[in-house]
């Protein structure tokens, strides 16, 4: 469902971000893509199992 959109939509902008930053001065931006991914992780992490058991 609307998840794996999610996951799709996201591996598709990192991908997109890695061609451009690819050899240049701009890495910091998929050093910024990939925080933002493992806090949306760590969000996740919470988030489950309070929509679920409560």
């Amino acid at each position: 469902g609307f998840h794996a959109v999610h996951v799709l939509v996201g591996l598709i902008v990192f991908s997109i971000l890695l061609l451009f930053t690819l050899g240049s001065k701009r890495a910091g931006m998929i050093e910024n893509a990939g925080l933002y991914w493992h806090f949306v992780d760590l969000v996740w992490i919470f988030l489950f199992p309070l929509l679920y058991l409560f």
